[in-house]
């Protein structure tokens, strides 16, 4: 053999000589045909040792023609390598984060679908996407770290620089990995369809893993994705690459609090540091990976630090940001390329979505942020959410993390004057002030259903929608309530309290009720108004009385109440300020006192005409009965009440009325579960059970759950028991009654021991 003759020509002239076709030499020895191909035409010039070793088995080569093809093939791997020796090391894995935290499950994930390559099975594909500063990259690296030993034939590394004015074309990755992956390659094709084809076939074999780091695009990634297995592909990218099929998507978010924190204490290194410091510090740093190593290379490297004195510096959020940069790191920045990428209407959003007070919008807030059409809206939160800009909850609500908030916060103070941004939040805030007062005028008697687009972008046409939105929306409606008050906006506010009043009875424990009639009673007092004052007191004796479980201070409040309605000459809040004062009397244990004051109340009503008051003292005064052992009398004012609400002459609106029924059958029903009539109990209880669900009362639907149990456990049916504790926990839960919750769940598990 000639000293310059190639593989190619080495390997024909054995295989001729030998009478073999390709594909008879590809049955022989297990190299693709294709392989073959490529070696004889010098495309591939310097294949791996035991590629040509099984070449040399199928050919039945002698001592001498085998040394001949080795020698070749060691020749032509010599000439690559000389061609460009920095093939290879363009890419080769990054360093490995030797600090790598948390992240355990996604990591499995990506190894787990990795590992699992089969020759002839589609090649596994994992996309890992998120916004900027997650840590993807080192996920990915730390996950081709432990795949060392499923890929035997290499690990390669391409940053496909997705954020870039230009990135890297889909033809120049292709040429780099081929080169990578087989040196000996000669000219590789222009075309990206058939450099595709080249590296498709020098991978067909092989065990290897491929990373495509910080993709821009799908078409980046598609030529270089195997038609199947062994070989293996993680990509990263801050956008969704919702066009790539058959893969497996893991979205990252920021870390949880625990691991965050260890994460930050691993940088820093300080035995003496504080935990509670440090949880502060990750808390401002929003648990993202490369915030918290900011902050961690601070505090390592600082002029002695704590990680207080760093959290009081980020804590003005002014400087939240310029705190969150070292050396070559700097959050900022990093967040600028995903901005950079965004359209203008894309640009508007995403700065004005810092306006919103709460952690997260809905479609329609973001419009009127937007001041565009939800439609339009729509497109630019898709923008966003492909560039993991924000994240869609399963909710179907929008959500960032809070260093990207005081981003577009940053950029919000850059692109738009103060005018523009107060005109912007005013806009919010009318929408969201204007809005819940239609949702919570559905509860209210005097008004019910709204006029069909009553309000702008949410068609609220039943209850259940109106409740909803306001328990969905409460994030920023709360806030926008506070600024309303604060701007001195006294009406506006009375106006959202009183429309929110009843329903606040159907969201006991949502814990904004004390906030909102204490801000309506402050605004009664600046208005001088004794009898507004005298409602919002009342409202806020419920307040204490009821959610708060603080009767003390629910009287405190009923008779303030009662001084405010005495000075207005109303005799109908006087009434209201009584029944307040019995509930908080009979809920501290005072009975007789407390039937004392309901008789009052009745009184006052009547005197006013008061049709939704007197139901509800009558009700107050058969509690007290009930409780000071007179179940005979009780029973009897709690029929009154039926009789009351159901006779035309007295009935109070319909709404009233049920609510009335619902409180008196529930009523009778305690009453027999006392006076150990249980079969009694639950015949009222059902009664009242159909009422509350009816209204959408869940705490009252699950204490009458609670007691219907606990007439079946003395019926000796403990399996029916045990299913009425756990529909009444479903609507706890629902209801956000953790309280009750634990307790019901208890009682539970207390039947089920027996």
């Amino acid at each position: 053999m000639s000293g310059e003759e190639s593989l190619g020509e080495v390997l024909r002239r054995l295989r001729t000589g030998g009478n073999l076709t390709l594909e008879q030499l590809a049955a022989a020895s297990g190299v693709s045909d294709r392989t073959i191909s490529d070696m004889e035409r010098g495309v591939s010039r310097g294949p791996r040792t035991r590629t040509v070793a099984a070449l040399a088995d199928g050919l039945r080569l002698g001592p001498a023609d085998r040394s001949a093809l080795l020698a070749a093939a060691r020749a032509g791997r010599r000439r690559a390598v000389a061609s460009d020796p920095a093939a290879e090391d363009r890419c080769s894995l990054p360093r490995r984060v030797p600090d790598f935290t948390g992240r355990r499950a996604e990591l499995d994930a990506v190894v787990e679908c990795a590992a699992g390559a089969r020759a002839g099975d589609p090649g596994p594909v994992v996309l890992v996407s998120g916004s900027a500063g997650l840590g993807k990259t080192s996920l990915v690296v730390q996950a081709a770290g432990e795949l060392a030993g499923s890929c035997p034939d290499g690990r390669y590394f391409v940053d496909l620089r997705g954020l870039d004015a230009r990135p890297i074309s889909p033809a120049a990755v292709l040429d780099r990995l081929i080169r990578a992956v087989e040196p000996a390659t000669g000219v590789v094709p222009r075309s990206v369809e058939d450099a595709s084809a080249v590296w498709r076939s020098l991978i067909r074999d092989r065990r290897i893993l491929v990373v495509l780091d910080n993709a821009a695009h799908e078409n980046q990634v598609r030529p270089v994705l195997p038609t199947e297995g062994p070989a293996a592909v993680l990509v990263t990218s801050r956008r969704s690459l919702l066009g790539l099929e058959g893969v497996r998507r893991i979205v990252l978010g920021p870390l949880p609090d625990a691991v965050a924190v260890d994460l930050l204490a691993g940088i820093a290194a300080d035995p003496l540091e504080q935990p509670a410091g440090l949880r502060r510090l990750a808390r401002l740093c929003a648990n993202v990976p490369l915030a918290l190593r900011i902050a961690g290379n601070r505090l390592s490297g600082g002029p002695g630090w704590t990680a207080d004195d760093l959290a009081d510096r980020l804590d003005r959020q002014e400087r939240r940001l310029d705190g969150l940069a070292v050396g070559d790191l700097e959050v900022r920045a990093a967040f600028g390329l995903s901005h950079q990428q965004l359209s203008e209407p894309g640009r508007r959003l995403f700065r004005r979505l810092a306006l919103a007070p709460g952690a997260s919008v809905s479609v329609e807030l973001a419009a009127v942020l937007a001041d565009g059409s939800p439609t339009d809206t729509e497109d630019a939160l898709d923008e966003l959410l492909d560039l993991s800009l924000v994240q869609q909850r399963r909710d179907g609500r929008f959500t960032s993390h809070d260093l990207l908030r005081a981003y577009a916060g940053e950029e919000l103070a850059r692109a738009e004057d103060a005018p523009a941004r107060a005109a912007a939040a005013r806009r919010m805030r009318d929408w969201l002030l204007d809005t819940t007062v239609v949702a919570g005028r559905w509860y209210e008697p005097a008004f019910g259903a709204p006029a069909p687009g009553a309000t702008r972008w949410v068609e609220l046409d039943t209850a259940e929608t109106a409740r909803g939105w306001l328990r969905a929306e409460a994030e920023n409606w709360m806030p926008a309530l506070r600024q309303a008050a604060a701007a001195g906006e006294h009406r506006r506010v009375i106006e959202v309290a009183e429309a929110l009043h009843w329903f606040s009875d159907l969201w006991l424990h949502s814990g904004h009720w004390q906030e909102v009639f204490t801000l309506s009673t402050r605004a009664a007092e600046a208005l001088r108004d004794e009898r507004l004052c005298a409602v919002h007191r009342g409202y806020l004796a419920w307040t204490y009385t009821y959610p708060l479980d603080d009767p003390r201070e629910g009287l405190r409040q009923a008779d303030l109440a009662y001084g405010h309605a005495c000075r207005a000459g109303d005799v109908a809040q006087q009434g209201w300020a009584r029944y307040y004062g019995a509930w908080a009397l009979g809920s501290s244990g005072a009975h007789e006192q407390a039937l004392v004051l309901a008789r009052e109340a009745v009184d006052l009503f009547r005197a006013a005409g008061e049709r939704e008051g007197l139901p509800q003292a009558l009700m107050e005064s058969g509690k007290a009965q009930a409780r000071a052992g007179d179940h005979a009398a009780a029973i009897e004012t709690f029929t009154e009440v039926i009789e009351v609400v159901t006779t035309p002459a007295t009935a109070p609106t319909p709404h009233v009325t049920r609510l009335a029924e619902m409180s008196a059958y529930g009523s009778i029903g305690r009453v027999h579960l006392m006076s150990g009539q249980w079969q009694r109990s639950i015949e009222f209880g059902d009664r009242a059970l159909a009422l509350a669900r009816e209204l959408g009362a869940l705490h009252v639907a699950a204490q009458i759950l609670t007691r219907r149990a606990e007439a079946l456990v003395r019926l000796d049916d403990v399996a029916a028991a045990v299913a009425s504790l756990r529909e009444a926990m479903e609507l706890q839960r629902e209801a956000g009654d953790e309280a009750g919750l634990r307790a019901t769940r208890d009682r539970v598990d207390e039947l089920l021991r027996c």
